[in-house]
């Protein structure tokens, strides 16, 4: 089976996976609180209202919108972690799945397996949530870590698993990576040599400026990294609204 995979910016993704159409990490909108965002969002309208299934990874304000998730099919399956079913029960969507690290579950076809993360909780002071990636499954394996520090976990996902393709975040990382909740780029690489995957796209880079890096930085990171650890052709760098096709 084919898939298509659309980058919207940030860790906005859409997996077109035979009759699954996937979304992770809803953000679309042009601002986050008082940060612009800097480059535009690279789904169609078209591509949005197709959604049938929504993977979210954790609640924090980058990562689940509520401007995008009210855009989105009512009739979409929602995969959360624990804490964050009511931003979408409120709002009328009928299956929202809570799933925690190694549960799995099938929608349309595609096998959805959660995984763990090293990132850290909440979306405000009063909600308390956890924290996950997802390995997609639908004849080619898509690893979504969502948003994480670099941990041993990716050894064991690595194992269990035949990635085609790692859905990687490059950036946020000056001083957050100091604390162990986001990669840099070099830490992406070398969670890559764990996983196994085939090749990599980058996510959380160059949409929202969090953290004190440059927002070129990251990328040109990467690429240097990619290089020195000869992986440099399994790097695949998509802009907001570019799309990558995996074939058998």
């Amino acid at each position: 089976m084919k898939a298509e995979v659309v980058y919207g910016g940030h860790s906005t993704v859409f997996l077109n996976m035979g009759k699954a159409s996937i979304l992770t990490d809803p953000n679309l909108s042009n601002r986050l609180w008082t940060i612009r965002r800097r480059s535009k969002p690279g789904l169609s309208r078209e591509q949005i209202e197709s959604v049938n299934l929504v993977l979210v990874s954790h609640g924090h304000y980058d990562h689940l919108d509520m401007p995008t998730v009210r855009r989105l099919s009512r009739s979409a399956v929602v995969i959360v972690p624990e804490g964050l079913s009511r931003y979408f029960t409120r709002y009328g969507f009928k299956d929202v799945r809570v799933m925690s690290w190694w549960e799995q579950t099938t929608v349309h076809g595609i096998r959805v397996v959660v995984v763990p993360a090293n990132h850290f909780q909440g979306r405000n002071p009063f909600v308390k949530s956890l924290y996950q990636g997802y390995v997609i499954d639908g004849g080619r394996q898509i690893y979504f870590a969502g948003d994480t520090g670099w941990f041993e976990g990716f050894k064991e996902i690595g194992a269990m698993f035949r990635l085609d393709l790692a859905l990687l975040p490059i950036g946020a990382y000056r001083p957050w990576a100091v604390f162990g909740s986001h990669m840099t780029p070099e830490d992406s690489v070398r969670a890559m040599r764990h996983l196994g995957a085939k090749a990599m796209v980058p996510i959380h880079w160059g949409t929202f400026r969090l953290s004190l890096e440059p927002l070129s930085e990251p990328l040109n990171r990467l690429k240097r990294a990619a290089i020195d650890a000869g992986m440099q052709d399994r790097i695949v760098v998509l802009q907001p609204g570019q799309s990558l096709e995996l074939t058998r």
